[in-house]
């Protein structure tokens, strides 16, 4: 096996964002990961990432006082942006849960999107918890208890020149399944996910 992304002591890895990207398309896979174009982020990931770092961080200064009154409600945990390993025999794959408990008993991953949006994260394909949970399990033996997707509404459209903010809406929680038969299922598929990306890798090499 041979994978495009190797850390610096020459080991093989891949992430949740590079699976989900490959698995949608493979032409923006090529550009970001075999080719290393440099990631253009827009308006909407970079509203997602201040979120983010501003719920890590504690610090609601740059939101008016309604979105302040929604984030406040956003669940923090002890820890955020906590590495993960999952390792396999050729490669393993990296992850940083948003935030959460020190047992490590519980993760949430925070998200933000416009109504509706939250759906994509009640569907099988959605797999990210299920890495950081088999990597918990790699690590201390046990699945954590909760996995969870909070969602953060957002309004605003910028091609009607609106601004992109927190809604007046409640957080949603939406909780993954961490059954034995699921986890088993994406660990495994995965083994046949990274083998798909190492061809698709060596044909590039071979043109």
């Amino acid at each position: 096996m041979n994978l495009p992304t190797k850390d610096k002591y020459d080991n093989q890895y891949l992430s949740y964002s590079q699976i989900s990207c490959f698995l949608r398309s493979k032409e923006q896979y090529l550009k970001t990961y075999i080719l290393k174009e440099p990631f253009i982020g827009n308006e909407y990931t970079d509203f997602g990432s201040n979120v983010g770092k501003a719920l890590e961080l504690n610090d609601f200064s740059n939101f008016s006082e309604s979105e302040k009154y929604i984030l406040n409600k956003v669940t923090r945990l002890d820890l955020f942006e906590r590495k993960t390993i999952l390792k396999y025999d050729d490669f393993y794959i990296i992850g940083f849960m948003d935030t959460c408990s020190n047992d490590l008993s519980r993760i949430i991953d925070y998200k933000t999107g416009g109504i509706g949006k939250e759906f994509e994260y009640m569907k099988d394909e959605y797999t990210q918890l299920i890495y950081y949970a088999l990597s918990i399990k790699q690590e201390i033996g046990v699945i954590p208890k909760s996995a969870s997707v909070e969602f953060i509404t957002r309004q605003g459209n910028l091609y009607r020149g609106e601004k992109l903010t927190v809604a007046n809406k409640e957080p949603i929680l939406i909780d993954i399944d961490l059954s034995e038969s699921r986890l088993k299922r994406v660990y495994w598929n995965t083994i046949d996910i990274a083998k798909e990306i190492s061809e698709f890798y060596k044909k590039h090499l071979q043109i």
